[in-house]
């Protein structure tokens, strides 16, 4: 009776890590490394590409959006410490021209000051949409279409239990803007099992809400994802990547 008491503790505990596992590759969201809309301090390899795209519900847009919207992305890291993302946010409205649609341009920029050891984390300095063709002084709170701006600071571990990667991000959103989309403290944990590496299950909390997720590799360059967002609405996207 009491071997099987622990062996359902054991599974009961199993199932709590897997909820809570997140991948360690790609911020879904933004077509950035990340978990699923926050970063991390993981970087992809060096000559890595990457091009995807997102559904992306109103629940989880800033203000301007009162609608469900999509995004596309590319994304390089051409150097193992600097990583590069050009998005693209679907709008909806009147334009010029009698258009209904048009697009929001913004730039993501990954640095990693510092590379992880045995016993530190890795640190990586970001930004998203901190300029504009319109302004280019980053800590200006001038209007314009940095939708989604935000400057970071992020730290990620990694243990390794018996094959299993479980990796543990804390960062915070540096106040650069009053209106900065990102503020406070965020935070996600990762658990990638030895026994099925291409699945992979996310959880975060990004300040503003709680997300958790999972994410499929196919093919070496194929990969699908979907996530709750504060259980609220559902986001889901596809993405390609390749190293050259």
């Amino acid at each position: 009776m009491m071997n099987i008491s622990i062996r359902l503790k054991k599974l009961i505990l199993s199932a709590c890590l897997l909820l809570m596992a997140a991948g360690l590759h790609a911020q879904y969201s933004l077509g950035v490394t990340g978990l699923l809309t926050i970063p991390t301090a993981d970087m992809q390899a060096d000559g890595t590409f990457m091009g995807g795209a997102d559904f992306l519900p109103e629940a989880m847009m800033p203000s301007n959006w009162d609608y469900n919207t999509g995004n596309y992305f590319v994304n390089i890291t051409f150097l193992p410490f600097v990583e590069v993302a050009y998005r693209c946010t679907l709008l909806h409205g009147e334009f010029e021209k009698g258009s209904k649609w048009n697009q929001d341009r913004s730039v993501s920029l990954r640095l990693r000051p510092l590379k992880e050891g045995k016993w530190w984390p890795a640190i990586v300095v970001g930004s998203n949409d901190a300029f504009t063709t319109g302004e280019l002084n980053m800590f200006k709170s001038a209007a314009g279409n940095r939708f989604f701006s935000s400057v970071y600071v992020v730290g990620t571990k990694h243990l390794l239990l018996g094959g299993h990667d479980l990796g543990f991000s804390l960062g915070g959103n540096i106040p650069f803007r009053k209106d900065s989309y990102r503020k406070g403290i965020f935070g996600g944990v990762g658990y990638s099992p030895a026994f099925l590496r291409p699945v992979t299950l996310m959880a975060e909390y990004n300040a503003e809400a709680v997300s958790i997720g999972a994410a499929a590799q196919l093919f070496n360059y194929f990969s699908l994802h979907a996530f709750c967002y504060d259980f609220k609405a559902v986001s889901a996207g596809i993405r390609y990547e390749f190293k050259w």
